[in-house]
């Protein structure tokens, strides 16, 4: 039996490579997003962002670290962050729609670079899918911002048909009613 030569054991290495990036992608990227988390934790906040965005990069059908990625850049605050947290949420949701961790930081994203009316859209979509009434104050804060007094109503009636008992909700309904 003759040995394998130099190129041949190479091109085997390249293709387990390969093989092993396809299929362990996602467990990769489940591991950037912990080591994000950890960073995150210690204060490292451009740490995290740059382990999220490789999580985000190497998984990109993967919400988690789109998610943690647009949060941190939002928690971060540098020039530009709030656009960046917008297009990453933005994108993830072409990829997982309707996902309401994702449209609560594309909404927050959003109120930073001064759409309100996005936002509040947003908002009230995370609300009915998460069916969390907090997304729903902010939905109603959002319209208040706009103005738009029937809207906020509106949004408070959604909170309060989640949980009756969502107090900040009830007390800014009970203001208006004044």
């Amino acid at each position: 039996m003759r040995p394998i030569g130099t190129a041949r054991r190479f091109a085997i290495g390249l293709v387990s490579l390969a093989c092993a990036a396809a299929l362990f992608h996602a467990n990769v990227a489940s591991a950037l997003v912990t080591r994000g988390d950890d960073q995150l934790r210690a204060g490292d906040v451009a740490g995290a962002v740059r382990a999220y965005a490789r999580a985000a990069r190497l998984d990109g059908a993967s919400a988690v670290g789109a998610d943690r990625l647009a949060f941190a850049l939002l928690m971060r605050r540098h020039g530009g962050d709030a656009a960046r947290a917008f297009e990453v949420a933005d994108a993830a949701l072409h990829v997982v729609p309707q996902d309401p961790k994702l449209l609560a930081d594309r909404a927050l994203a959003a109120v930073r670079l001064g759409r309100v009316r996005a936002a509040e859209r947003d908002f009230a979509l995370a609300a009915a899918l998460a069916r969390d009434p907090r997304f729903a104050h902010f939905a109603a804060r959002m319209a208040q911002r706009r103005h738009d007094r029937a809207a906020e109503r509106a949004h408070l009636r959604a909170a309060l048909a989640i949980d009756r008992n969502y107090a900040p909700a009830r007390t800014l309904l009970a203001r208006r009613a004044r």
